[in-house]
């Protein structure tokens, strides 16, 4: 277990997660990955309801709302969280720990989630595996994970600072997960992927500022770099993005679902 990681995210659960993740902005409770995910199952999952399985759960915002599957769990490693979640929904099966667990779901689980998790993990690929592992495909499951999409303005920015200059987006991004990634890792597998962004208003819209001035400062500051020109750059970002292509991958997010 990385605890570092760990004392980030227990931090985060302490003072409040809708101050540190903008997914929860304006005091939403269900990230739009989570409304995305949650629209597929009501609207177009047709197999069993018998158990979800979310791993990497938080505060199990998302298992809280999935309510017609007769069995709830959720997995992860910041005890502040699951504490939290109890308190909102004593009836779910909640459990701390880290991928080590998924050995115990083998195959038992009609659908697998995990949401903004594998990107922070050491090793993305084993994990995602593992969760593969815990669907039960033959009755017609499906594993649905998100992590973020840098097929934005944000990402060529941030993609240029990864890959010229070795920049990390934060301390606790360990991977920057594409499609192309997700494609090798179903390789040979036999499973169908769609893909569905979400959060545009990050990616480049009204919070592309807010966050971007955010992270780039800490990043450039934390690499012992110059970041004193970070708003001449995002004023020349805000001044030209009404010219910037937007479609339906360029969200924030990446949502992939796998059946």
């Amino acid at each position: 277990m990385d605890e570092a990681l760990k004392k980030y995210y227990d931090a985060a659960y302490t003072a409040g997660k809708d101050t540190h993740f903008l997914k929860y902005r304006h005091g939403r409770t269900l990230a739009e990955e989570h409304v995305q995910a949650l629209t597929y199952i009501n609207n177009e999952y047709d197999g069993p309801k018998r158990h979800i399985l979310d791993f990497g759960c938080g505060e199990a915002d998302f298992l809280c709302v999935v309510d017609r599957f007769e069995r709830r769990t959720g997995i992860d490693f910041s005890e502040v969280a699951l504490n939290k979640a109890r308190e909102k929904s004593p009836e779910l099966n909640l459990r701390i720990g880290t991928e080590r667990l998924l050995d115990e779901f083998g195959g038992l689980a009609d659908v697998v989630t995990s949401f903004g998790t594998l990107e922070h993990l050491a090793d993305p690929e084993e994990v995602f595996r593992g969760l593969m592992r815990c669907v039960k495909w033959s009755d017609g499951g499906a594993l649905i994970v998100s992590c973020p999409s840098f097929l934005n303005e944000r990402g060529l920015i941030w993609m240029t600072l990864v890959q010229l200059f070795d920049v990390p987006m934060s301390l606790s991004d360990k991977h920057f997960i594409s499609p192309s990634r997700i494609l090798s890792w179903l390789e040979g597998e036999g499973r169908s992927l769609t893909m569905y962004s979400v959060d545009h208003d990050v990616a480049q819209g009204e919070y592309f500022e807010v966050d971007m001035r955010k992270r780039l400062n800490n990043a450039l500051r934390d690499a012992g770099m110059d970041n004193s020109k970070v708003d001449k750059l995002i004023s020349w970002v805000r001044e030209n993005q009404q010219w910037f292509p937007r479609n339906d991958f360029s969200g924030v997010n990446m949502v992939y679902l796998i059946r």
